[in-house]
């Protein structure tokens, strides 16, 4: 690999943690192809700029890293990407990973650490962060229906406003929450909001 030969779009709202990635990037393989702080300018970026990786953080401002990437592989999007977190989570790599990540970075880790994950991406590989605990047994990826019904859980939803919204009946919701829960190793409804927002599924 050549200097510059890999350009990358960093997404963070946090001018220290910009900083931190740019002077990182100085006089290595990658340069930046530009900077946005929120979804909303980075899709504004994507127009306008040409990248080969991304990085991003998971919180931003309008947004969900995971749901944001989510929708961008959704549009086309098919540059590597890795996201980034302050912490270990619990799940955090499924969860990327569900949503098209090929990485993950955690911003409390080397410079070394960000750059051997960016250049294993870079070849083409993966790089999750294993300070990431795993997600418990029962854990797995939800529907795209079981999403609506926990977002609208989430918004404090009762079953029956949740059927009526759906057009479905409340067994039906009964039935979809039940396996929410399963997925998400919870028993009670707050539990499976409070795992699904660790998750990046809201």
């Amino acid at each position: 690999m050549t200097r510059s030969e890999f350009s990358v779009l960093l997404v963070d709202d946090d001018s220290m943690v910009r900083g931190w990635v740019r002077l990182t990037l100085e006089d290595t393989e990658f340069h930046l192809a530009g900077e946005a702080s929120s979804v909303e300018e980075v899709r504004g970026l994507l127009q306008r700029r040409t990248a080969r990786l991304l990085l991003m953080d998971y919180r931003l401002p309008d947004g969900v890293g995971t749901e944001m990437l989510r929708s961008l592989r959704a549009e086309g999007l098919t540059v590597p990407a890795l996201i980034m977190t302050a912490n270990p989570e619990r799940g955090f790599n499924e969860a990327a990973r569900d949503a098209g990540a090929q990485g993950t970075v955690l911003k409390t880790g080397s410079a070394d650490e960000l750059l051997g994950a960016l250049r294993a991406v870079a070849a083409g590989g993966e790089s999750f962060d294993a300070r990431h605990p795993t997600r418990a047994p029962g854990h797995g990826a939800l529907s795209p229906r079981e999403r609506e019904v926990i977002r609208l859980v989430a918004a404090g939803a009762t079953n029956q406003e949740i059927a009526g919204e759906l057009g479905i009946g409340s067994e039906t919701v009964k039935t979809l929450l039940g396996r929410v829960f399963s997925k998400l190793g919870v028993r009670r409804r707050a539990e499976a909001v409070s795992v699904a927002h660790e998750l990046g599924l809201l």
